[in-house]
């Protein structure tokens, strides 16, 4: 089941956040957990307003009581917009993540949004994009143009925009 996330949920969201990535991994991709607000439960805690975290609405994906994966959102003019999403590592490639973007797609849709866009990264030294990469070709995501950010610019990456059309 996907729902709304609650202030509850913040331990089983910080674990998800913990074991979906390393930080070894991170380098030249992302924040390492010391600055990602969904790695420390205090830091999570003290930007949650109601379901929103920094403007986003959260949501999880619980079974048997257990949240196993958790996405944020935000709703803009035209389109939704998929700011993470992350499975838990020990049920990384069950369909979750699918799940969670069907969901994401079909929100959008109740919204009346054309598009659901997001973001992923590229390693600047190597050149490789992050695994999820062709998770998102697979799903029909087209990559819409690649920016630096200050936070890229300052841990290594650029950032690789995706969109797809979701209501014609």
């Amino acid at each position: 089941m996907i729902r709304l996330a609650t202030k509850d949920d913040i331990p089983q969201i910080v674990w998800c956040n913990r074991t979906a990535k390393n930080d070894s991994e991170l380098v030249g991709y992302g924040l390492p957990s010391c600055r990602r607000v969904f790695a420390n439960e205090d830091k999570l805690k003290s930007n949650w307003h109601g379901n929103h975290v920094e403007g986003e609405l959260v949501y999880v994906f619980e079974e048997d009581g257990r949240i196993l994966a958790y996405t944020q959102v935000r709703v803009d003019p035209d389109a939704v917009e998929l700011d993470n999403i992350d499975v838990a590592g020990e049920h990384q490639k069950k369909g979750i993540g699918k799940a969670m973007v069907d969901f994401v797609e079909s929100l959008a849709r109740n919204l009346g949004k054309h598009y659901v866009t997001l973001g992923t990264s590229r390693n600047t030294k190597t050149g490789k994009p992050w695994k999820s990469y062709n998770f998102w070709l697979k799903l029909g995501y087209a990559v819409d143009g690649e920016t630096q950010t200050e936070v890229g610019d300052e841990n290594g990456f650029t950032e690789i925009r995706f969109r797809k059309r979701v209501l014609t």
